[in-house]
């Protein structure tokens, strides 16, 4: 799928006035914050929100602090409840809406929330709502879905990787991504490998489920048109 990286930059550039960022400090957040920050002429602000579940998560919070004073950037933080989070249900499920919670109380009503998901995510969430009995018609993120905004689903995490590698860009890798014991990780690292084995599911669900493309259809292949954004 080639990206079409002036097309991303005219949007985000054209889609609201002001924008609240959702960075956790992982690659693609961090990559979204860096390519908010040199291609996006309206404002935005960061928010961060710390689950407390990692050692490693002030380390995360920092990251993104220093990030922010460098850049003249607003910062916005807050700590979840990790004891709830453990006691609940599911953990995914309730630090989700902890972390939810946050940027709703703290987003301003004209600014759109921004997450940095991208293709593999959605191929990750149509099996998991498939799985879970979702109705056809609700299966895929959209890029715009009320006062969130996901800028980049037409592009896959090796290339979102490789951007960030280019641009040298800092970032922590979460240890707890490897935990198959988190059903979107297992999914991700047990499920999906499986399934492309047999076909590509990156080509046939990440990418065809984006507007302009249907299932069966065959999106233009290459990592991204002659242009580093």
């Amino acid at each position: 799928m080639q990206v079409r990286w002036r097309d991303i930059i005219d949007e985000i550039n054209t889609t609201s006035e002001r924008y609240l960022l959702c960075v956790s400090g992982g690659v693609d957040s961090m990559f979204m914050l860096d390519f908010f920050n040199k291609n996006c002429r309206q404002p935005f602000r960061v928010a961060h929100f710390n689950h407390r579940l990692r050692p490693t998560a002030g380390n995360e919070e920092q990251l993104v602090r220093d990030w922010c004073g460098r850049n003249d950037v607003a910062f916005l933080t807050a700590q979840g409840d990790p004891e709830a989070m453990r006691a609940a249900k599911s953990l995914e499920a309730e630090a989700r809406d902890q972390r939810y919670a946050f940027f709703a109380s703290v987003k301003l009503d004209d600014e759109l929330l921004v997450t940095a998901h991208h293709a593999n995510d959605q191929v990750e969430t149509v099996l998991m709502r498939l799985m879970r009995g979702y109705p056809h018609d609700s299966l895929r993120m959209e890029k715009r879905s009320g006062d969130r905004y996901r800028p980049f689903l037409s592009v896959t995490k090796d290339e979102i990787e490789r951007q960030a590698r280019n641009r040298r860009v800092e970032w922590i890798e979460d240890e707890s991504n490897t935990d198959t014991v988190h059903e979107r990780n297992w999914m991700r690292h047990v499920i999906i490998p499986q399934l492309m084995e047999r076909r590509n599911v990156l080509k046939t669900i990440g990418l065809n489920t984006l507007e302009g493309n249907t299932p069966g259809s065959d999106p233009d292949t290459g990592l991204s048109e002659g242009f580093d954004p």
